[in-house]
């Protein structure tokens, strides 16, 4: 009996097979559920309902806490590259660059970028989407780690373009990222219950 998760396999390793270029990348259908890494596209895996209710509850304390000159903005892409785009569980962007009518943001207009870890996540959100992130210029990155307790790490750009590791916050700590003052938030505020 062929299993439903072969030819899902296939298609994912036919998919991250092929290089595309930025117009065939932006011909792609907008209601998509990919990034494009160095000009391959590869396919996100729908997340959690746990993750979920992570990334709401971050939204919302950053609605409630961002000053009127920034705002979140969720799974949105982000354009490092023409052929390199990521699409971070959320971003707090320069109020100025927020277009309703437009799915991705640059660099240049992203402050902080959060990312909640999943298990199928896991490398590509502790390593390589920190550092595109630092290379490409955003001062600041949150990882919020939901297992084994919730914890936020925050990193913020340092002199040499990488991250510089700012704190680790637990629950029953104050949030208190250097450069980010704004961003006090009460780590139990964060946690799905």
């Amino acid at each position: 009996m062929t299993s439903v998760l072969e030819p899902a396999a296939k298609w994912q390793t036919a998919l991250e097979a092929v290089v595309v270029t930025p117009e065939e990348y932006e011909s792609l259908p907008e209601n998509r559920l990919l990034e494009l890494v160095d000009g391959v596209v590869h396919a996100m895996t729908p997340a959690t309902r746990q993750h979920q209710r992570i990334v709401s509850l971050c939204e919302n304390m950053f609605l409630r806490c961002c000053p009127p000159a920034l705002i979140p903005v969720r799974e949105q892409e982000l354009r490092i590259k023409d052929d390199h785009r990521r699409v971070p569980d959320l971003m707090v962007i320069k109020a100025e660059a927020d277009n309703p009518d437009r799915y991705w943001f640059d660099p240049a207009d992203t402050v902080l970028v959060i990312e909640v870890v999943s298990p199928h996540t896991e490398t590509v959100d502790r390593l390589h989407k920190p550092a595109e992130f630092a290379a490409a210029g955003i001062e600041h990155y949150w990882r919020v780690e939901p297992r084994p307790a919730l914890a936020i790490h925050t990193y913020q750009l340092g002199p040499q373009g990488t991250y510089a590791f700012t704190g680790k916050f637990v629950e029953g700590d104050t949030i208190a990222a250097p450069g980010l003052p704004w961003a006090r938030v009460q780590v139990a505020d964060l946690a799905p219950s």
